[in-house]
């Protein structure tokens, strides 16, 4: 559950657009851009901050591909929603487990400190 909330806010910290745009004005590029915007900032985090190496930038990149890829596929063949919530919260704990493991727990809470402030902050700004 907490992975989704992350990937939830995520999401909300990328509608944040200049000029307090809505995502949903904004074009394929421009959302695209904001994405890599939003990553490139998360890694600088992940390296200057938390001191992680490339090889395990590279494993958190590798454990998030397969996570959004296995929700899909949850979201794709799942039958009903109970079973679809179901396992996506057994992705979503094995997830956390494999970002834990990655970079340590204390790391990985810290983390989700600076993500959860920089999704408030994005939200105060659009609310302004």
């Amino acid at each position: 559950m907490r992975n989704m909330i992350l990937l939830a806010a995520l999401f909300c910290l990328s509608l944040s657009a200049a000029q307090a745009q809505k995502w949903s004005d904004l074009t394929r590029e421009e959302k695209l851009m904001k994405a890599k915007e939003f990553r490139a900032e998360n890694q600088r985090f992940l390296k200057d901050s938390l001191g992680l190496s490339a090889e395990q930038m590279t494993d958190i990149d590798n454990v998030n591909i397969c996570f959004l890829s296995t929700l899909d596929r949850i979201d794709r063949y799942g039958k009903d929603q109970a079973t679809k919530e179901k396992y996506a919260k057994a992705v979503m704990d094995a997830r956390w487990a494999q970002i834990d493991a990655i970079m340590g727990a204390d790391k990985h809470k810290q983390y989700a400190v600076y993500l959860k402030n920089k999704i408030q902050a994005a939200m105060a700004k659009n609310k302004s």
